[in-house]
């Protein structure tokens, strides 16, 4: 890591080993971290993003489920997930805090998770997920820029996320600056 002249940066973690041991329980890893001039971000809410209006509510068996780890239900004050179909429309995917989603959520991951159920699930298409997040994090220690890693999973129809694995990772700052992550690994 060296001094700049400003701008934005790519920090990479890559992974050169990661081995793990179920008899000691033990997990070796070796991890590179690489630091990359990457363009100033020029990307923007998009246009025709709707205004709130609390989406559908799930049924009593939703289509699918999500999850915020490292926050509490009571630090999200606004959570809305749009799919971004193939032809650019956004569809409003309904999403309502749900404590039964939080507990499964606190089973197969432990620590803090805030969960929802998710009410629709675009069919027949791939499409890019947009999160419109509001949270009042409590921010712990005394940083001059304090930070949280929020981890997200997500879930379909009958997944357990037990079975699941990370889906990204938001780098929530204290900050007007973007801040992008990414996390890539083999999908199952």
């Amino acid at each position: 890591m060296g001094s700049g002249a400003g701008g934005y940066v790519r920090l990479t973690l890559q992974t050169l080993l990661s081995e793990y041991n179920s008899t000691t329980g033990l997990l070796h890893r070796i991890s590179e971290l690489a630091f990359t001039g990457a363009p100033i971000p020029a990307v923007e809410p998009p246009r025709d993003f709707p205004k709130p209006n609390g989406g559908l509510p799930p049924g009593a068996k939703p289509a699918g489920k999500l999850g915020l780890g490292g926050v509490r239900p009571a630090e999200i004050q606004q959570f809305r997930l749009f799919a971004r179909m193939e032809d650019g429309s956004l569809t409003d995917m309904g999403l309502t805090a749900a404590q039964h989603v939080t507990d499964e959520l606190c089973g197969a991951f432990g620590g803090r998770w805030a969960g929802f159920a998710v009410s629709v699930s675009p069919m027949g298409a791939r499409f890019k997920t947009i999160a419109d997040i509001t949270l009042k994090p409590n921010w712990e220690g005394g940083a001059a820029l304090p930070f949280k890693i929020i981890p997200i999973v997500m879930a379909y129809g009958t997944e357990q996320f037990v079975d699941h694995y990370l889906l990204a990772l938001i780098a929530a700052q204290a900050t007007r600056e973007q801040v992008e992550t990414s996390v890539v690994q083999p999908y199952r």
